[in-house]
């Protein structure tokens, strides 16, 4: 089976809301063969990433805005806060459902630190975490770097000195490993598009994204352990390049 139906599964878990966005799933139907060149691999390891789902609540704090206009009803600081980790988040406004996207930092709203209780000594990233804006994404999973758009089972986020943006990776560990989504039984054939980054995405580091589900899609791959490392080749193949780009939401010039 191809990631079509993975994609549209993924895409269900939403909620009827946007089940106006099953094009995504025709986006990214590819089978690719495995590569024939011999590149250089680089030594990688992974975590992963996905779209949180948040629940209004009667008291709590909006995501805003750079010029601070709410995007969102309110929701409780926990929330807030594990969405902004993620970078990626489903809301409602009103009657309205839509995804938003972290777009930059500005002034502290939340003390994401006290807020999740983590040591901002272990991990000095989530001091800054309370200060993330938002804004709508473009994407129905939220939107990478430069105009891409996530894709599940597809983008992962680099540290752009190491893998560029824009460019496909494949990853012979994860070709054939058959993921349960709902029953059903997908097989993914090794590529991935550096479409993203992220704040704690430094080095040999790679942050795949699951799409909807919470779930480690890929575990066989994903180890969350820098010990834990796997090989990863650059693709030059043009065509490969190009359809993983256009299933970004950006199409070859």
């Amino acid at each position: 089976m191809t990631l079509r139906r993975h994609i549209a599964i993924a895409i269900a878990l939403l909620a009827s809301p946007l089940m106006a966005y099953a094009g995504t799933a025709q986006q990214a139907d590819f089978d690719f063969p495995a590569p024939t060149d011999s590149a250089t691999p680089k030594k990688l390891w992974a975590t992963h990433y996905y779209v949180t789902t948040v629940a209004s609540v009667p008291t709590g704090i909006p995501f805003r805005d750079a010029a601070g206009n709410a995007l969102s009803d309110n929701i409780s600081p926990r929330d807030w806060c594990l969405s902004a980790i993620e970078g990626t988040v489903q809301v409602t406004q009103g009657n309205t459902r839509h995804t938003l996207n972290y777009a930059g930092t500005g002034t502290q709203q939340v003390d994401c630190a006290a807020t999740l209780k983590i040591s901002t000594r272990k991990k000095p990233w989530i001091k800054t975490t309370g200060k993330s804006y938002f804004e709508v994404a473009k994407g129905p999973f939220g939107d990478g770097v430069n105009g891409y758009q996530l894709v599940p089972l597809r983008t992962i986020a680099v540290d752009s000195s190491v893998i560029p943006y824009g460019t496909v990776v494949y990853i012979a560990a994860a070709r054939g490993v058959m993921v349960d989504v709902d029953g059903e039984k997908i097989r993914h054939d090794g590529y991935f598009f550096a479409g993203d980054t992220g704040g704690a995405v430094k080095g040999n580091h790679v942050d795949v994204f699951c799409g909807a589900t919470s779930a480690n899609c890929l575990p066989g791959v994903v180890a969350s352990d820098d010990k834990h490392t796997f090989d990863a080749v650059v693709i030059t193949d043009a065509d490969i390049t190009r359809r993983l780009r256009a299933a970004h939401g950006r199409p070859s010039p």
